[in-house]
């Protein structure tokens, strides 16, 4: 009696799917492995170091221009919207949202975070006061220094403010699974961190 003699038809055609689908899926995973193996082979320097950029023919392919790109354009998304709905402009958003999380907080931290000279971000911050979205008092574990931290009408815009930030961010990663912006969210932290310790590393030189 053979192995299958005991199944129909339907049954036959489903066990046939699921070793084509296995067979498949071994044959992509098998593909893919042999590719990285040739990718990784032709970027070995002849000191034995091997390049972790993907091969790259103009500045379009450069991992970090890419990512200054989609910056730009989730700038550009972020202003029309952040201008049209709460008449402020994207550095002064920036910095509310900064002075909110890190409340009490100081300028001079804010610019670090922003990347931004003291001298506009004092410009933000009179902007900012003026509109009575922030205060400033006397820095609580420094006499000498000025805090900063939301009024009751900073917070008010800030959460509305938020609501559509975070709306904005989930069309952008949209085109994403679950897994895939887990995976990014852990990358960007890691190249976040290795970014700024290596700022600072020049900037002691």
């Amino acid at each position: 009696m053979g192995l299958f003699t005991d199944l129909d038809s339907a049954a036959l055609q489903h066990l046939f799917c699921l070793v084509v689908s296995f067979n498949q899926d071994v044959y992509r995973k098998s593909v893919q492995e042999n590719v990285m193996r040739v990718c990784l082979e032709n970027r070995f320097s002849e000191s034995g170091y091997v390049s972790k950029h993907p091969e790259a023919q103009t500045i379009e392919d450069v991992i970090t221009f890419r990512l200054q790109r989609l910056v730009a354009l989730g700038e550009r998304a972020v202003r029309h919207w952040s201008e049209r709905m709460f008449d402020l402009s994207l550095n002064e958003w920036r910095l509310l949202a900064l002075v909110q999380a890190r409340s009490p907080s100081r300028a001079g931290d804010i610019a670090d975070l922003l990347l931004m000279d003291k001298s506009q971000t004092s410009r933000i911050i009179k902007v900012l006061l003026k509109r009575g979205l922030i205060r400033n008092f006397p820095d609580p574990n420094d006499g000498r220094a000025i805090a900063l931290e939301l009024t009751q009408e900073g917070e008010v815009l800030y959460s509305r403010a938020f609501e559509e930030v975070m709306r904005n961010n989930e069309r952008i990663l949209e085109v994403l699974s679950v897994e895939e912006v887990q995976v990014f969210d852990i990358i960007l932290t890691k190249l976040v961190s290795h970014s700024s310790d290596l700022l600072r590393a020049r900037l002691r030189r």
